[in-house]
């Protein structure tokens, strides 16, 4: 479902209730002409605060509130939430605005502008793989540049892949390793003490847990729209609309089916040569060993560590015109079934995870005694 988003909200001047908590304070607001900021990042004991900031633009006035909705709703953002959650984070999150100096209706929380949201998915991984293991394969993807994620990061000994752009990244990374990470490290800036608690309470009652988590971060507001327009989104973007399972289901899988949806024999269990070799030649018969055998190696070198995208790089090095344009077209004789049929089982994993779209929840998997664990 959703983890961060923001939201702007235009308000007037009288539902501010405690002006010196913002800084600069907002008390002489109305008398300031042109564009200014407040901001607002109060810490309330136990409780998990959204990032508020007030702007001034003209005459007008917004108010921008930043949160992770899980983590304001569980104060952990492993656990999912779900449609029927709405009210829930809505009433939860005009309480705690109150309490930081600004009081909102309803409507207003509802209707708010979306300008940026993380669609998002946590998935656990069965038959032993784990989380690393499976961000180094899908690491070995050809990054294809119309996608406009021209960077790619690789961190914290293969416990983290970033595709990104300014405008918005595809991040995958272990979710239950990153809990205790300090924030350099971490994907997750925000570590909250509950959900370190709940990394102890995992490696103690859920030991052969792994989750990866894949997120879709749209940063910036003109892709945002790009993206919906894509999933066939036709509504206002504001909270209420955006809320919805439909709407982070098809974008995940957008992006998934965008960079995953080709190439899926890198993820082939089958990494013998003569294996492959003999698979080449069912496939095609009339093949000649020379080409069949160049095929082979071929296939081995982008199930490399380095995958596609490594030996792409070494190709263009050559800077032989066209040349990495024609390996790319003998990459599409790998397509056929026969090729990925027998892919890594965090594979379906993921495809299974995204289809059905079920809540992920530590709860749902009999962690019942988690409580009972903090305060004993």
């Amino acid at each position: 479902m959703i983890d961060t988003i923001i939201l702007q909200i235009p308000i007037d001047y009288s539902i501010i209730t405690d002006h010196d908590k913002f800084k600069p304070s907002t008390k002489n607001i109305l008398k300031q002409i042109g564009f200014f900021k407040y901001i607002n990042n109060q810490k309330i004991k136990d409780t998990y605060t959204p990032r508020l900031t007030i702007i001034k633009r003209g005459y007008k006035i917004y108010l921008k509130v930043e949160f992770s909705i899980p983590k304001l709703l569980f104060g952990n953002n492993l656990d999912e939430v779900e449609n029927n959650d709405f009210e829930k984070i809505t009433s939860k999150l005009r309480k705690i605005i109150k309490e930081m100096g600004v009081k909102l209706w309803s409507h207003q929380v509802e209707k708010a502008e979306v300008t940026s949201f993380h669609p998002s998915k946590n998935i656990p991984l069965t038959k032993g793989y784990t989380a690393s293991f499976a961000i180094r394969e899908l690491s070995k993807i050809n990054l294809h540049q119309k996608l406009d994620l021209e960077r790619v990061s690789f961190r914290n000994d293969g416990e983290s892949l970033q595709f990104y752009s300014n405008r918005h990244s595809l991040v995958m990374y272990d979710k239950i390793n990153d809990l205790t990470k300090p924030s350099k490290r971490a994907i997750d800036k925000d570590q909250l003490k509950s959900q370190i608690d709940l990394f102890k309470y995992i490696k103690t009652k859920e030991k052969n847990l792994e989750v990866l988590r894949i997120e879709i971060r749209l940063s910036h507001r003109t892709k945002m729209k790009e993206i919906l327009k894509e999933i066939n989104f036709t509504e206002e973007s504001i909270f209420k609309n955006i809320f919805k399972q439909d709407v982070c289901q098809k974008t995940l899988n957008l992006y998934w089916n965008k960079f995953f949806g080709k190439d899926k024999f890198i993820f082939s269990a089958i990494n013998k040569p003569q294996s492959i070799l003999q698979l080449i030649l069912i496939k095609y018969p009339r093949t000649k060993p020379r080409k069949a055998i160049f095929l082979m190696g071929l296939h081995l070198l982008c199930k490399d560590e380095q995958g596609i995208r490594g030996l792409r790089s070494i190709l263009q090095r050559h800077k032989q015109k066209g040349s990495w344009i024609r390996f790319r077209n003998f990459l599409k004789k790998f397509e056929d079934e026969i090729f990925t049929k027998s892919t890594h089982g965090f594979i379906t994993d993921i495809e299974r995870s995204l289809t059905n779209f079920n809540k992920f929840r530590l709860k749902n998997r009999k962690a019942i005694h988690f409580k009972n664990f903090l305060f004993h």
